[in-house]
């Protein structure tokens, strides 16, 4: 993990001012509020996040809650737009502006370490031993931050290729069960089509910095980021970020993956290239499964099949990387026992009865999970259980270490680099060498 020792930068000032502003509050006037609020024996907390209540499920889990703790009502606070990085503008926002929040959800650990060092974050140890819980017993992602825990993970998001099995077919291809990247590609080759003047190719790799290093970012438990697990050393010159970009590069020169510059000039977005079937696969995360079920809006019109997250080498294990939402309670929550009690219920419990994710609770029936997601999908007979299971099951998930708090930084400078490769024909060399340092000289302006 990053060690906090460390100084902490971050492009938050507003937020970091106000943060501090807010810890000085009058405590005549704290304890004048305190005593207005428990006017009766039910509390209300707020859940903020970003999705959309009814159509993720949000409303039979709060109300199943509600059920069970009928002294504590849920509100639920959302854009409902499913953008979480508007969701953290809104949510800095609402900090730097006072506003009573209770239980904050995140996706993923970074944007919660940056909180997390400015004392936003409650930690959840002293809960969590009350309660007798032994958190390596229960969950399969670590959210701890410097030996702390921060938040309770809620789904859990590992690495997996879904693929048209229609266009498997067509191409005589073979479902793979362990393969290389190189056969990743040979499979992106073989399924790409053109046909009218159009072409349909064989993946797509998103506008997302991630998928410039995908091979290091998706499947390395150990220095995953851009820079070491220490936080000490720029973390680009390496094979698996080499990889990366030669796969970049040979999907762009064999035209087995949709043109980069396709991709940001149009602002495409992986979703409708996939389900329109302008693509035949996809790397992505389990958080893909429920809608390749169909949803209402984009009903499922052909089958999905599931191999597993392709390896460097052959005889590497068959791991991904997990991640996925990080459910905390606001450091200046007038409700934190409530609080952490909803917490706790959704990322065991409640999160089953969601039906739309792979849950990170140890203690889960995956099948019975599975079956649910599946259910309650618009086409659920297009989703390939069989394949999906094996997925599943042979893959060892393993938790990174969480990127410095400065990671979106690094994240720019790599893309800049990358634009200049995929875009004005920058060499590798010259895109390993310029990034890693760059990256090395931010690295050395915080200590």
């Amino acid at each position: 993990m990053f060690k906090a020792k460390r100084k902490f930068f971050i492009i938050l000032p507003l937020l970091s001012m106000l943060v501090a502003g807010c810890g000085t509050s009058n405590s005549g006037e704290e304890a004048a509020s305190n005593a207005g609020e428990k006017t009766n024996d039910v509390v209300t907390i707020k859940l903020s996040n970003w999705y959309a209540k009814k159509m993720d499920n949000w409303d039979v889990v709060i109300a199943e809650f509600e059920k069970q703790h009928p002294n504590i009502k849920v509100e639920f606070a959302s854009a409902e737009d499913n953008n979480s990085n508007e969701f953290y503008k809104k949510l800095d926002l609402a900090v730097a502006g006072g506003d009573d929040l209770d239980v904050i959800m995140f996706s993923n650990m970074t944007f919660l370490s940056q909180r997390a060092e400015l004392g936003m974050i409650e930690p959840l140890d002293d809960f969590l031993v009350k309660d007798g819980i032994n958190f390596a017993d229960e969950y399969t992602a670590d959210t701890k931050i410097d030996g702390k825990v921060y938040g309770l993970p809620g789904k859990s998001s590992q690495g997996l290729v879904i693929i048209n099995e229609n266009h498997l077919k067509e191409a005589g291809l073979k479902l793979p069960k362990d393969w290389t990247w190189d056969q990743y590609m040979e499979y992106a080759k073989a399924m790409t089509k053109t046909e009218g003047g159009k072409t349909r190719y064989g993946t797509y790799f998103h506008s997302w910095i991630q998928y410039g290093y995908l091979v290091q970012n998706f499947g390395q438990s150990a220095n995953s980021n851009l820079t070491t697990d220490d936080g000490l050393t720029a973390n680009v010159d390496n094979p698996y970020t080499r990889k990366s970009l030669e796969l970049r590069l040979q999907g762009e020169t064999e035209g087995s993956a949709t043109p980069y510059s396709e991709v940001v000039s149009q602002k495409l977005n992986y979703r409708p290239q996939y389900f329109n079937q302008d693509t035949s696969m996809l790397v992505t995360g389990s958080f893909l499964i429920p809608e390749t079920g169909g949803t209402d809006t984009i009903p499922a019109s052909f089958k999905t099949v599931f191999a597993p997250l392709p390896k460097l080498k052959a005889d590497d294990p068959m791991t991904s990387n997990v991640s996925g939402d990080v459910l905390t309670v606001y450091s200046k929550s007038k409700h934190k026992e409530e609080a952490y009690t909803f917490v706790r219920w959704f990322s065991t419990e409640g999160i089953v009865l969601q039906g739309k994710n792979i849950p990170s609770w140890k203690k889960a029936n995956l099948n019975e999970v599975v079956d649910r997601i599946i259910a309650g999908s618009k086409n659920p007979e297009m989703i390939d259980k069989e394949s999906l299971m094996y997925v599943l099951k042979n893959t060892t998930p393993t938790t990174t270490a969480t990127g410095v708090p400065y990671h979106a930084e690094l994240e720019k400078v790599f893309l800049e680099e990358f634009d200049k490769m995929m875009l004005s024909n920058q060499d590798i060399d010259t895109t390993i060498q310029n990034t890693q340092t760059k990256i090395q000289k931010i690295i050395d302006s915080k200590s």
